[in-house]
């Protein structure tokens, strides 16, 4: 963990977006971050000094919200030189955990070459569930137990996580997150960092709050939300998320 989580963050500003940022279109729909919605954000590579922008896949979440479970749907798809990556995933959640903390949950790997089509033998599938405490992954080789020391979460469960948080008031939480539905990494802390701020297209300013995510074995991610809960825009090293319209 970074002795100085505001050194940390500021490597990884809001401003590597700023092509993006002076296009955005504040989205205008209703939004009740509890309940069923789709939402899809443009996956963006950052790099070079200058702010440089490239769209390289997109990332689509889709909450099934029920009276005591939600159901997340995930759809990842990454461009690779070549072909691209695609992740798709289903996760059941307690409708009003904090982190979202999946009590089940699989999810499958493919690479697909450029015309679209599957390459053999490079589909990697896995599942998981939860028993008092145990998380047991099966697929592929067989089978591994976790045992998680506290709350846990994976880690596109936190796109839905952060919109029900309440800003300042957001009490800091520290959890084991589980990287891309089966990668383990203790000692994450999920935390208010600031209220901002953000010019976006025609000269409009949105007030946006930003929280921070910190922990071993991963760069800082930030997580902006405006005012509604609506996930915004996410930087994480050198990737970043744009919020879609809702109709694109």
């Amino acid at each position: 963990m970074n002795a100085d989580p505001n050194a940390a963050i500021a490597k990884y500003p809001l401003r590597s977006l700023l092509p993006a940022l002076r296009q955005f279109e504040p989205p205008a729909d209703d939004f009740d971050p509890a309940g069923s919605w789709e939402r899809t954000w443009e996956v963006c590579a950052l790099a070079g000094r200058a702010p440089s922008v490239r769209s390289v896949g997109r990332l689509t979440l889709r909450r099934d919200a029920g009276r005591e479970t939600a159901r997340l749907d995930v759809t990842y798809r990454k461009d690779l030189t070549g072909g691209r990556q695609e992740v798709t995933g289903t996760l059941e959640v307690p409708a009003d955990a904090p982190l979202a903390t999946p009590r089940r949950w699989s999810f499958r790997v493919r690479l697909l070459d450029a015309k679209g089509r599957a390459i053999p033998e490079t589909t990697i599938a896995r599942r998981a569930a939860v028993t008092d405490g145990r998380i047991t992954l099966a697929g592929g080789a067989g089978t591994r137990t976790l045992e998680p020391a506290g709350p846990y979460t994976v880690n596109w469960c936190l796109f839905n996580a952060v919109q029900r948080l309440p800003g300042a008031d957001t009490p800091a939480r520290t959890f084991t997150l589980i990287d891309h539905f089966d990668q383990v990494k203790p000692e994450t802390t999920l935390s208010f960092h600031k209220a901002m701020d953000v010019r976006v297209a025609g000269g409009r300013t949105l007030l946006t709050r930003a929280y921070q995510q910190l922990g071993r074995g991963n760069v800082p991610w930030v997580y902006w939300t405006d005012e509604a809960g609506r996930l915004l825009w996410v930087v994480a090293g050198l990737e970043g998320y744009v919020l879609k319209p809702v109709s694109a």
